[in-house]
């Protein structure tokens, strides 16, 4: 089944307000979510197969609570594969107006109130394996990570555009190197290479009093790779088909090719860190409908070291979505660590692990800037001991391939630390409560980056 390691990155939807850019992915499966709802979704968390706990994301409005729901996933025998819903203007902020939830044996919801703009995408294969978006008073945006559940490994996404032609599909020996379609009024066939030399027939184009212009699409493989496709559907010739078409990759952007008219639907497939490994649809004088298979981006093998401290605490667990670039640390009274938090390059907020003392109101905030990719964290170490009763993370020290940062903390108790080589973190995990209770990172090998 599914892991959120090697996730395709899908969304989000919603608003772009909200205080606190969050991700969340599982350890296994996602097993029960908890919605608090009424006019909108208010708030949100999740819960995993290994009982770690996201956190709460929205409800900071303490006059408008709403009304708690949740249901629980009966992982591994169900899991998560979709979601839709609805975002739109509520208390003068543009957020989530409701939710549903698809697994592989029923649908939950829909919560909230379906009002403004609906959002879904049509895909098979999957397998949710956390969430990601921006929140503050309400839930103001929602994406989800995906991973396949089986084709081969791949998701399939669409297809879009209309019912007729014939069923088509390609799916590359290795990566597409080559795209050549004809276009004018429409899409009116299009073909594919791989990067072993391997062709598609020709598809679509059968109406021979209306062939189209020539573009041939190179794409430089392994450096450079398709990403994502967009475009827009529409009636031509008294047929709905596909009438413009737009490839992205990670360098490029080629297109629009065909014609996008102001009756045209347009779809996109917002994904992040895949690669399209193939495509498929339905064509006959044109193109008649487009879809895409996708794989994660090849991400390489996590490990695991640690944890170091003691067993308090809730269990937390971050992985960036590349590398990290910003570590917080709140010290408190005696300087001890409180409380910690991090972002990754795509400026995705772990949330704030610890902290949660109230007698304990002071916060001197530490603040280290990686600056990635030039600088990459490698390695940890610090020391954990007894404070207030309970066995603690007491100092932590930071290295990247640059600098050394810290001690933060009070360098005293149990000495703990990483010696690596030709690694680099990209996430931790540990458990935290009235402090930061312990902690373990997780690690890959540098050569494994993607290109």
């Amino acid at each position: 089944m599914g892991s959120s390691e090697g996730s395709i990155m899908l969304g989000p939807w919603g608003g772009p307000a909200g205080e606190q850019k969050w991700s969340f992915r599982a350890s296994g499966g996602i097993t029960k979510i908890v919605i608090r709802q009424g006019l909108n979704i208010k708030s949100i968390s999740f819960q995993d197969s290994h009982g770690y706990n996201s956190g709460t994301f929205g409800g900071l409005n303490t006059n408008d609570v709403g009304e708690e729901t949740s249901f629980e996933i009966k992982w591994p025998s169900e899991y998560l594969t979709s979601i839709t819903g609805s975002y739109g203007t509520y208390a003068g902020m543009l957020v989530i107006t409701s939710l549903s939830f698809e697994t592989n044996l029923t649908t939950h919801g829909p919560f909230g109130t379906l009002s403004g703009t609906s959002f879904s995408i049509p895909m098979e294969g999957s397998v949710v394996v956390g969430f990601h978006g921006t929140s503050g008073h309400y839930l103001d945006s929602l994406g989800i990570y995906i991973t396949p559940g089986h084709l081969e490994g791949s998701v399939s996404f669409g297809p879009w555009g209309g019912p007729s032609g014939d069923p088509w599909s390609f799916k590359a020996s290795n990566g597409i190197n080559e795209i050549v379609l004809r276009h004018g009024g429409t899409i009116n066939s299009i073909s594919f290479i791989d990067a072993n030399g391997h062709h598609s027939p020709i598809l679509g184009g059968l109406d021979p009093d209306d062939v189209g212009v020539e573009e041939k699409i190179a794409i430089n493989w392994p450096l450079e790779h398709l990403t994502s496709i967009s475009g827009s559907y529409g009636n031509y010739r008294n047929h709905l088909m596909i009438t413009s078409l737009t490839f992205t990759t990670n360098r490029n952007t080629y297109g629009p090719y065909g014609t996008t008219s102001g009756t045209a639907t347009s779809f996109d497939v917002p994904v992040h860190a895949c690669i399209v490994v193939g495509l498929h649809g339905r064509a006959g004088w044109y193109i008649d409908a487009i879809g895409i298979y996708v794989k994660p981006w090849d991400l390489g093998e996590r490990i695991t070291m640690g944890p170091w401290g003691g067993d308090g605490g809730n269990p937390f667990s971050f992985i960036a979505s590349h590398g990290i670039n910003e570590i917080i640390i709140h010290q408190g009274a005696a300087a001890n660590i409180k409380s910690i938090a991090f972002r990754d390059t795509s400026g995705l907020h772990s949330g704030t692990f610890g902290g949660h003392n109230p007698n304990d109101l002071v916060n001197d905030t530490k603040t280290i800037d990686i600056h990635w990719p030039t600088e990459h964290l490698v390695s940890i170490s610090g020391t954990y001991g007894n404070y207030d009763g309970q066995l603690v993370i007491r100092s932590l020290s930071f290295t990247t391939n640059q600098a050394s940062y810290g001690p933060f903390g009070v360098n005293t108790g149990t000495p703990f630390s990483v010696p690596m080589e030709g690694s680099h973190i990209v996430g931790f995990y540990g458990k935290a409560g009235w402090y930061l209770d312990r902690i373990g990172v997780i690690v890959k090998a540098m050569h494994s980056e993607s290109i």
